[in-house]
């Protein structure tokens, strides 16, 4: 057990679970799921990390690990839309979850394609200068962070792997605990 895993896990999943008890399914139901997702994710991480096993739940992992790389950004952005005076392009954003499907497909069968992920990194690109892009707009720079703590996520956790493999997933922990815990401050505030 390293009590760092342990420890990162734990910040994903608190902030999971104050997503969860601050959001509410008929005010927030997109961010609630976001968190959800997150949730249960950092559960597994947790179990995993407990068990010091990389084997233990191997499959669900990798499956839950597609989802949280994708779906945190795009429903945060629909959620900071529909409240927005650009309403309507919540749909396009909806529309870019589509590819969690064509991920997760992929990543369950033996013949992966690597074309997935660079459809998944466009996707991203474009979540985090849209919500970039609305938070400038809005004035809003709680997006603004979510936008850098999703980069942070995707790309940064990769560059730090390169110098420090240990604290590669420890990065990328961490900036999911902020998309969350930034997404709920920012739609809870009045």
């Amino acid at each position: 057990m390293n009590i760092l895993d342990v420890f990162f896990d734990l910040v994903l999943v608190g902030s999971s679970g104050y997503g969860m008890y601050a959001l509410t399914p008929q005010d927030h139901p997109y961010g609630l799921i976001a968190a959800a997702f997150c949730l249960v994710h950092g559960m597994l991480m947790l179990v995993r990390s407990l068990q010091s096993s990389e084997d233990e739940c191997a499959r669900s992992f990798f499956v839950s690990m597609s989802i949280v790389d994708v779906v945190p950004l795009p429903l945060a952005n629909i959620e900071f839309y529909l409240q927005s005076s650009q309403s309507s392009m919540a749909l396009l954003h909806a529309l870019s979850l589509i590819l969690l499907v064509y991920d997760t497909m992929g990543s369950l069968g033996d013949d992966y394609d690597a074309a997935t992920e660079t459809v998944k990194d466009l996707s991203l690109l474009g979540n985090i200068a849209s919500a970039t892009y609305l938070g400038l707009q809005e004035e809003n720079y709680f997006h603004v962070g979510i936008a850098v703590s999703a980069t942070i996520a995707r790309y940064g956790s990769s560059l730090v792997s390169t110098f420090l493999p240990e604290f590669g997933p420890h990065v990328d922990k961490m900036s999911k605990a902020a998309i969350i815990g930034l997404m709920t401050y920012s739609l809870t505030q009045k």
